[in-house]
């Protein structure tokens, strides 16, 4: 591990050394991603996060064609092993200090072995026809190709060898019809950190979209951003396929930011990110502009800090409606599982939880937001459960003083304005593992002139048992609001 001249820092080699990993007896390459330790944080001053905090991790990537016997042998001796997610019920055996299991379906697993740190993150890529996509405007081969910012315009079409390491961004304004495929990386390492947060284009993150429609990304492996991974601002009819976010550790390194955009579907794809997995945000630039349409499904989540499934925070935007996250694994989870952070004036209604999965460990570690140079995290040796759910409306502001300005006109456009929340249902929602004997809480609070309806709360299952409000762990201002059937 080396740092360039910003102080960011480099990954010295491809291959990891954690694992050696056979697929049906055949050896494959095992690739070093950097990912975050700690739930540890600090609001953007200037610096990247200290090497201390992070570690090494390593995954795989394989084209999929029927059952496959894995043999991952494990640098670090170990007793216990498991594959996340729990529903893929993948059972694991020790064999001569080596993990073996066999996959049978396609899709993203992780192997951890006594716990969850230096992770294999495994992707068993289906067959898919790229070929549908058309001819390619840009191909990126087997190898490594240090290009940097690629700005993209309407119909490109960009194919990733399954070999192709791409150091760079992609980035689109104003653009239609592009599509991003194949099963190659992109690694964004290169890229340095200039803004305290992550609207404008001076830092693009590993894929950036303003105002653009028809986009689809598909397949590909996006690590190592600078900022929210994959972002998409003001655009329309996108499709995020089968892609896998890994190896991201940086300061607000979100996964995929939805921000006053419509139309948008995620599918069968894994985000494990430092900051918030999924988050739909709204923002003055777009106030005029719905979020609205939003589809999440069959994705794997691994939150490292904040919240896995986030409604807000800034919520500047006429509307949020018709939002549904469905079938979903949500493997680690910090602060909040399935979250709605009202903090503006949005209309938001007609939210979704279905048959989503959320997983418990009894040594998850609190979060701790303070964190100058000099402090070391305290949080070791403490309880902490993620909230299973929770609905709030905490105002949300920059406080930084390059952006006083914003923080004013947020002031000026909220006079007189006021959000709301209903139809929302959380429904076949399953609290899974462990929580070393507590409950998750489901938490509901508002300030007025916030206003909030009754909260459906259908078949939930917490550690096995079916709970109703009698039983379940509720709390906050407005938790009448919640009705369970």
């Amino acid at each position: 591990m080396r740092r360039d001249r910003s102080g960011e820092i480099q990954m010295d080699r491809e291959i990891s050394e954690l694992h050696r990993v056979f697929i049906d007896g055949e050896s494959c390459a095992v690739h070093a991603c950097r990912v975050s330790a700690l739930p540890f944080n600090v609001w953007w001053q200037g610096r990247q996060r200290p090497l201390e905090q992070t570690e090494e991790a390593s995954f795989v990537a394989f084209p999929f064609s029927g059952d496959a016997e894995m043999r991952v042998c494990v640098k670090k001796p170990f007793q216990n092993a498991v594959v996340r997610p729990l529903s893929a019920n993948v059972r694991v055996r020790k064999e001569n200090g080596c993990a073996v299991f066999t996959i049978a379906r396609a899709g993203q697993y992780v192997l951890e072995t006594d716990g969850e740190h230096n992770a294999l993150h495994i992707f068993a890529d289906r067959a898919e026809n790229f070929a549908k996509y058309g001819e390619p405007t840009l191909v990126f081969g087997a190898g490594e190709h240090r290009v940097g910012k690629i700005e993209l315009k309407s119909h490109d079409r960009v194919f990733m060898h399954r070999d192709a390491i791409v150091h760079g961004s992609f980035y689109a304004k104003g653009a239609t019809d592009i599509r991003i495929f194949g099963n190659g990386i992109v690694d964004g390492g290169w890229e340095t950190r200039k803004s305290m947060h992550c609207y404008e284009n001076y830092t693009n993150g590993c894929a950036k979209f303003y105002e653009c429609t028809d986009i689809t990304l598909d397949g590909v492996v996006f690590r190592d951003s600078a900022i929210w991974v994959v972002n998409l601002f003001d655009c329309e009819d996108v499709s995020l396929k089968n892609i896998k976010l890994v190896g991201h550790y940086k300061y607000n390194t979100d996964g995929v930011d939805i921000v006053n955009s419509r139309r948008v579907i995620i599918s069968d794809c894994f985000i494990r990110s430092f900051d918030d997995a999924i988050t739909l945000k709204g923002i003055l630039q777009y106030k005029d502009k719905c979020v609205e349409d939003i589809r999440v499904e069959n994705t794997i989540c691994w939150c490292g800090w904040g919240r896995t499934l986030e409604i807000g925070l800034e919520t500047v935007a006429p509307a949020y409606r018709r939002i549904s996250f469905t079938d979903c694994d949500l493997i680690h989870n910090s602060a909040v599982a399935l979250d709605i952070q009202a903090g503006d004036f949005a209309e938001i209604s007609d939210v979704t939880f279905e048959n989503v999965r959320v997983e418990y460990q009894s040594d998850s570690l609190p979060e701790v937001i303070h964190n100058p140079p000099e402090k070391q995290y305290d949080g070791f040796g403490k309880r902490h459960v993620p909230m299973l759910f929770c609905a709030e409306n905490s105002e949300y502001f920059i406080n930084d003083e390059n952006y006083f300005w914003y923080d004013d006109l947020l002031k000026k456009e909220r006079k007189g304005r006021a959000g709301s929340l209903k139809n929302v249902s959380l429904i076949g929602v399953r609290a899974v593992g462990d929580a070393g004997g507590d409950l998750p809480a489901l938490r509901v609070q508002f300030k007025a002139p916030f206003t909030g309806e009754e909260i459906l709360v259908s078949d939930l299952v917490v550690f096995g048992k079916k709970v109703g409000k009698e039983d379940c762990n509720v709390e906050g201002t407005h938790a009448h609001l919640l009705r369970f059937i």
